[in-house]
């Protein structure tokens, strides 16, 4: 049996064989690598530098911060405002005549406590000291008294009390307010002291009116008022009386 026919796949003997070294290709081959690496690692030191150097800074250097790359300002969609149907209808209608149908309700004034003030005490001016007779070594001559007329006493005249116009008594709705407490039995004592301090503009059929108000946030309070009053000019000249004598008021309704 010739050698072709025991390995068909052998090339013919005839063809020349070239040497080949391992340890000459291997080493070509690893430098490659090698400097392939290390230009990788390189390439990668380099990127993260620039993607970090923005953000490294010395201790002693303030922060820098970037703004955002976006518009501060954005044109809106609607140039001019969004239109709302029927905005001036009620100013038209007041201009063509007609009576608005919106009920405005104003806003409730903010409540303010009023002192009552108190009387001033009467000051009684000090006595009079007797001054000391002065001394003198030699003693007078005592001559006998002249009579002296009897005095007649001259009696203390008092001025008159002062007149006050009356003021018209009656069920109307206007009211006088005089404070503004924080209990009811505040509201009562205030209303006794005003009787009796002020009897001559009170007792012609005038009484108190408490009414009971909550504010809310400022908590309860308790006014004050005196009703019975024939009218808005009557509460006025009442108002006006106790004004005058130095108690703060106001003309309000029920």
């Amino acid at each position: 049996m010739s050698d072709t026919e025991f390995s068909p796949d052998m090339q013919p003997a005839n063809d020349e064989l070239t040497p080949f070294d391992v340890r000459d290709s291997s080493g070509r081959q690893g430098l490659v690598k090698f400097f392939v690496g290390c230009g990788i690692l390189l390439l990668a030191a380099l990127l993260v530098l620039k993607l970090y150097q923005p953000g490294v800074r010395d201790r002693g250097d303030p922060p820098k911060i970037t703004a955002e790359n976006t518009p501060f300002k954005v044109s809106p969609e609607e140039v001019g405002g969004t239109q709302t149907p029927n905005q001036d209808k009620t100013v038209f209608d007041v201009m063509d005549g007609k009576t608005p149908e919106d009920v405005v309700n104003p806003a409730k004034a903010a409540e303010e406590p009023i002192t009552i003030l108190a009387p001033e005490p009467i000051q009684t001016p000090p006595k009079a000291e007797p001054k000391p007779a002065p001394v003198t070594t030699q003693q007078p001559i005592k001559t006998p008294p002249k009579p002296q007329p009897i005095a007649r006493e001259q009696p203390v005249k008092t001025p008159p009390p002062a007149t006050t116009s009356t003021v018209r008594a009656g069920n109307s709705e206007y009211v006088v307010q005089v404070a503004s407490v924080r209990s009811q039995d505040d509201a009562q004592k205030v209303w006794t002291t005003i009787n009796a301090k002020f009897n001559d503009l009170t007792n012609q059929g005038l009484y108190a009116d408490v009414r009971r108000v909550d504010l809310e946030e400022k908590g309860i309070y308790f006014r004050t008022r005196i009703a019975g009053l024939a009218d808005k000019a009557a509460a006025t000249q009442l108002c006006n009386s106790f004004k005058a004598r130095g108690q703060a008021c106001f003309v309000t309704r029920k």
